[in-house]
């Protein structure tokens, strides 16, 4: 009972707090036998909420041991079907407690149910994937070995990929990998279970790399931001890709990522000469408060229609955009407020903006409502009001987007007058770095072609 109105919490929590979740590969899930899902951990409390509101199954949580302080608590997520994990780092005399948590994971698999396990141990926000430990393998392979190989167990691993991680309204992306059947490892685990649970362990590393947009090497982490913010609309366009598909963001994004490692490791002088190329456009770019998008061919071919809309949009919104203002502006800036004040792990952002986003907003909320309610003493007004709080809301954070992007373009007609040379220089910059950008993808595509073609190349 509980754990049902706790996710319907959540789920309403995460279509408010993010505009989108695009969810992947569902289809790859089976409809009943026991599931461990691995997934990547980059955003703490958010992770499991997120992949609990895409996975059709009842989720069983494995968490650290360090949330269970306090014998309230510890009923209370108990209740909520966490099990907890003792970590050598929070406490090496309890490390025998893992024995009961395995003996509760072993069930819940004999039972058929669903196990979720982040094998990192624990949450950053770098854009890397961290050691894959071996709790997933041991604990799913463990469950067969006890029940002959029999039940079927099969691990899915789960790709979590954030547009922003910290921003409110931002979109996630959610990829679930081929499932993992451990029957086929009967006879492995026979023969050597410690090997085997390696090599389980590995097939999870793997699938979780591919379903995610980490870097091996974050020393690239800016060379790839920066390629994605220039070059991967344009990238998309030439492929003949769709710019709104999801996937096909992702597969770009990935193709980006292999060939900036690949540069990474066999031309590293190429890849430090785009970096002082890219430092100096963005240089650049501070100096005029401009955005890249401005300069890129696609945006300076707009048509006056539609500079002609947005400018209407903006004269007739800004009305219903005062109106949001009103209903939100408050609660949204507090839980803004005191996280950049007190929170200072970026993987504990969203959560606690989530958190006291929530209990701001329903108490002004209740608080503007019984305003109204005095105001006009009608209850169809107060409700009509009460519809309208969350919407307007959202208008506000579009309206401000095209206000912004309509606000860059007269801020770019006024730059191009009275600081034309440097327009021009920044101009400059960026055909070069398109150059040089596009000289490499000819490189890299033949070394793949030639790979393709000789594998021992």
């Amino acid at each position: 009972m509980l754990y049902q109105f706790a996710k319907l919490i959540a789920v309403r929590a995460i279509k408010l707090f993010y505009r989108r979740v695009n969810i992947k590969n569902r289809r790859y899930l089976p409809e009943n036998g026991p599931i461990i899902f691995t997934a990547n951990h980059p955003n703490t409390m958010m992770d499991p909420l997120l992949i609990g509101f895409a996975a059709p199954r009842r989720l069983h949580f494995i968490a650290k041991s360090t949330l269970f302080k306090g014998g309230l608590g510890a009923r209370f997520l108990n209740q909520l079907q966490l099990i907890p994990v003792y970590r050598r780092q929070d406490n090496p005399d309890e490390m025998d407690k893992n024995l009961d948590s395995f003996e509760r994971c072993y069930q819940t698999l004999e039972a058929g149910k669903s196990i979720l396990i982040f094998p990192e141990g624990i949450s950053s926000a770098e854009r890397s994937l961290n050691r894959i430990k071996t709790g997933a393998a041991r604990i799913g392979l463990g469950a067969e070995a006890r029940n002959d190989f029999s039940l079927n167990t099969v691990i899915v691993p789960v790709g979590i990929n954030y547009s922003d991680l910290v921003r409110f309204r931002s979109d996630v992306y959610i990829r679930f990998g081929q499932p993992i059947s451990l029957r086929e490892y009967d006879q492995n685990y026979c023969d050597d279970p410690v090997e085997t649970v390696h090599l389980v362990t590995q097939r999870i590393e793997t699938a979780l790399k591919k379903l995610t947009t980490t870097l091996n090497e974050l020393d690239i982490g800016g060379i790839v931001e920066g390629l994605e913010r220039i070059y991967k609309r344009e990238l998309i366009m030439d492929l003949g890709l769709q710019i709104k598909d999801k996937n096909d963001d992702f597969s770009v994004t990935k193709g980006l990522i292999e060939a900036v490692e690949w540069f990474y490791e066999h031309q590293p002088e190429r890849v430090e000469n785009f970096k002082k190329l890219l430092s100096r456009y963005q240089h650049t770019l501070d100096r005029l408060n401009l955005k890249d998008e401005f300069l890129s061919p696609a945006r300076r071919q707009v048509k006056l229609g539609r500079r002609i809309y947005a400018f209407m949009f903006l004269i007739l919104g800004f009305p219903f955009y005062l109106l949001g203002l009103i209903n939100n502006y408050l609660p949204y800036q507090i839980p803004r407020w005191y996280t950049n004040r007190f929170v200072t792990a970026p993987e504990w952002y969203a959560p606690v903006k989530l958190i006291a986003g929530a209990l701001v907003f329903l108490l002004y909320y209740g608080l503007i409502l019984t305003a109204v309610g005095l105001v006009f003493s009608n209850w169809i007004v107060t409700l009509i009001y009460a519809a309208s709080l969350v919407p307007s809301g959202n208008f506000v954070l579009h309206y401000l987007r095209r206000a912004q992007g309509y606000r860059q373009h007269l801020l770019f007609i006024s730059i191009f007058y009275k600081k034309r040379n440097l327009i021009y220089s920044a101009i400059d910059q960026r055909m070069t770095l398109i150059k040089y950008i596009n000289e490499a993808k000819s490189e890299y595509l033949q070394w793949r072609k030639t790979r393709e073609s000789n594998p021992d190349v």
